[in-house]
């Protein structure tokens, strides 16, 4: 029985730390991604609210 109790305790905690390390990951990932998405932003020319959008206006 204590065979058992070892066995998903070590499962619960290795879970928790894929869980946790994931979680950073993704932390990580989303914050370059929004900075980039910012900048990239920033970098347009301002362009009027309801203006069309020219073949000129797309990033290279």
């Amino acid at each position: 029985m204590n065979f058992w109790i070892n066995l998903w305790t070590v499962f619960f905690f290795a879970s928790l730390a894929i869980f946790a390390g994931l979680a950073v990951v993704v932390t990580i990932g989303g914050f370059f991604n929004i900075r980039s998405l910012l900048k990239s932003l920033t970098a347009q020319p301002d362009r009027q609210e309801g203006s069309p959008r020219t073949k000129n206006d797309e990033p290279t």
